[in-house]
């Protein structure tokens, strides 16, 4: 489950499986279901019984894969995927290509769920896009919502700063940014 993507037919049949040995079905007679199944994977702590949802699992497990490739970069596994999939760029850039192995499709596919939760952490700022990256503070992990007309696509985080004072160049703020995103 952590290196493919396991079939959604496959996740519904282990599912049943799972309900049937729950419910105590066998071959020639049915049990009633006291439960519906996804009340069963919700959290105890939220009335479930904490049961695993497969699917998501599955998915978290191949996200878990892209962020090890992201973090190391001298495995055998990043040095042969790099060079067949993703040469000139990071594994969070890389595309799918064309007709890549199932492999590199169930990782590939697990990477918007790792983008999602990505954030960076400001620091200098020197390699932060403003308008393409999640950097805001807060528990949000979305860009940054708008821009003006004016504004300078190739902004990066650095330029907001003022590194002798470490405030913010509130000039550079105003031209870029709406009053709502000021505050």
């Amino acid at each position: 489950m952590g290196i493919l993507r396991i079939l959604d037919g496959i996740i519904e049949e282990i599912h049943s499986l799972l309900a049937r040995f729950w419910w105590g079905t066998t071959g020639a007679t049915r049990k009633l279901h006291w439960q519906k199944w996804d009340d069963l994977c919700k959290p105890k702590s939220m009335g479930g019984l904490g049961f695993r949802d497969l699917r998501c699992f599955n998915q978290a497990l191949l996200a878990k894969q892209i962020w090890r490739l992201h973090h190391n970069q001298g495995s055998l596994v990043h040095s042969i995927l790099k060079a067949k999939y993703f040469k000139h760029c990071d594994v969070l850039e890389a595309y799918r290509g064309y007709d890549p192995s199932y492999t590199w499709r169930s990782i590939w596919g697990a990477k918007s769920l790792l983008l999602e939760g990505l954030k960076w952490r400001v620091g200098n700022g020197t390699d932060i896009p403003v308008w393409d990256c999640a950097w805001l503070p807060g528990n949000s992990s979305i860009c940054v919502p708008s821009l003006l007309d004016r504004s300078d696509m190739s902004l990066r985080v650095c330029d907001l700063i003022d590194h002798e004072s470490m405030s913010w160049r509130e000039e550079v703020i105003r031209n870029n940014f709406n009053v709502i995103e000021q505050t």
